[in-house]
């Protein structure tokens, strides 16, 4: 009992989605025309058999059709074939009901989507290789300023780092032999500014002379630029404002000895070469950081693409698609910057190089990637989308706008193929309506005495 059951509830299952199929791709009873004699009803018609055994045997005969005479046929049923249920797939017309558009009111979720058709661009898509770099224009390598010893150090590889924020303190006698000179300095300016005022008044009560208050104003500019030159030298060191202020108010001078190194922008520190105690000097690298939310990609181009490239350089952006092995399904978005100006003598190739969006830093440097670069022919054509493009025993066709709610399906011809559209060489022109996305759907109707369905079915 409990296997019969199963068998049962199979059946039932079976012959429901059987029904949902034949309610969509199968004429509804409100277009079977009235009055039908027995043959009609479904019994056996031997002379309209012989009428569809006879189509089926002459492939892509309604792709032949004129619209004119497709509009003009009538069936055995006395009336226009493309407005019989069942009869117009005989001509290659399916009648599409507005609620399956995409774009219908009555639909928010269609399997169908119509298009006007017109001319675009050519675009071309050149196929590649190459790897992911360090941003260049992005990386920094960090170098102390001046010779000391590692005090602190307060990253570590991995560490996200916001711009000014401190990476490590060195301790330098060269800093406090520079920090002193900028306190005489300030010190001595205060000094002789005091005395130009004094001799100012002094003058001004006929009590001085006045070459003694032009003597007290030139050592007053001389003792000020002393001391903006020792300013700017702590500066080049890489003290700011808050740092001559921890200085003044550094009763004890610890701070003067310490020199703090920041980070020039925001990023992730990608090697670290110091650790607390290390002698370092100018131009040894302690940290190695650099801004991932973008990473360079070089690629290599062969020659007979360098014109092209170049003609597409001139004009406008070039647009690249990367994709790893890494992440598969997924892409990264960039343009090309730099076009190469020598070439590779052996591989006769030119190396190109496209900065990559890398916001949630995927990418890693070393990854070898393929790249997908967009170029633009110069050369207008018909494009429509590849799923609009449909084939049957070598005939290449697309459901073409008849009237109303009926579309016909139309033989084209196909020229250039690109990632997302065809070129149509004949068949269409500019303005005509087309189903873009769905005709698989209307193929399988208009198709469907391939199926063993036929009108006295």
């Amino acid at each position: 009992m409990r296997t019969n059951y199963r068998i049962l509830t199979i059946v039932t299952t079976l012959a429901t989605i059987s029904m949902g199929l034949t309610w969509f791709l199968w004429p509804s009873t409100e277009e079977v025309p009235p009055e039908m004699s027995s043959a009609e009803a479904g019994g056996p018609d031997r002379t309209h058999e012989a009428e569809v055994e006879q189509q089926d045997s002459e492939p892509g005969k309604d792709l032949r059709m004129s619209v004119e005479n497709i509009r003009g046929v009538r069936c055995e049923h006395e009336m226009p074939t493309y407005k019989c249920g069942l009869c117009r797939y005989q001509v290659g017309v399916v009648k599409v009901d507005a609620s399956l558009l995409k774009d219908s009111s009555e639909s928010k979720a269609g399997l169908v989507r119509t298009m006007t058709v017109s001319n675009g661009t050519v675009d071309t898509v050149l196929h590649t290789t190459g790897e992911v770099h360090l941003n260049g224009n992005a990386t920094a390598r960090i170098t102390p300023r001046m010779s000391g010893v590692i005090t602190s150090m307060k990253v570590d590889i991995g560490t996200e780092v916001k711009k000014d924020e401190v990476l490590f303190e060195i301790e330098s006698a060269e800093l406090g032999r520079a920090l002193s000179e900028y306190e005489r300095g300030k010190a001595l300016s205060e000094l002789s500014q005091k005395t130009l005022e004094r001799e100012k008044s002094l003058f001004d009560r006929k009590i001085s002379s006045e070459s003694d208050v032009i003597e007290a104003q030139m050592a007053y500019e001389q003792n000020r630029a002393e001391l903006k030159a020792a300013e700017q030298k702590l500066r080049v060191l890489g003290l700011r404002d808050s740092d001559f202020t921890a200085v003044r108010h550094d009763p004890r001078g610890i701070l003067i000895r310490r020199l703090p190194v920041r980070a020039p922008w925001d990023g992730t520190i990608i090697e670290k070469h110091g650790v607390v105690g290390e002698v370092v000097e100018p131009g040894k690298d302690v940290i190695l950081l650099a801004d991932l939310r973008t990473v360079w990609v070089w690629a290599t181009i062969y020659e007979q693409n360098m014109r092209l490239l170049l003609e597409n350089k001139q004009r406008r952006t070039i647009p690249v698609t990367v994709s790893v092995h890494a992440f598969p399904g997924q892409e990264f978005q960039g343009d090309i910057d730099y076009i190469g100006a020598t070439m590779d003598e052996q591989t006769r190739t030119v190396k190109v190089r496209a900065t990559v969006s890398n916001d949630k830093k995927l990418l890693r440097p070393g990854m070898f990637c393929e790249v997908r670069i967009t170029v633009t022919s110069g050369r207008d054509a018909l494009l429509i989308p590849r799923a609009a493009l449909l084939s049957d025993e070598g005939h290449d066709f697309v459901f073409k706008h008849l009237e109303e709610d009926y579309y016909v399906r139309r033989e084209v011809k196909k020229g250039q193929e690109f990632d997302e559209s065809v070129e149509i060489l004949e068949g269409l022109r500019p303005g005509e309506v087309i189903v873009a996305d769905g005709a698989f759907l209307l193929k399988s109707d208009v198709l469907r005495s391939k199926m063993g369905a036929g009108c006295a079915d």
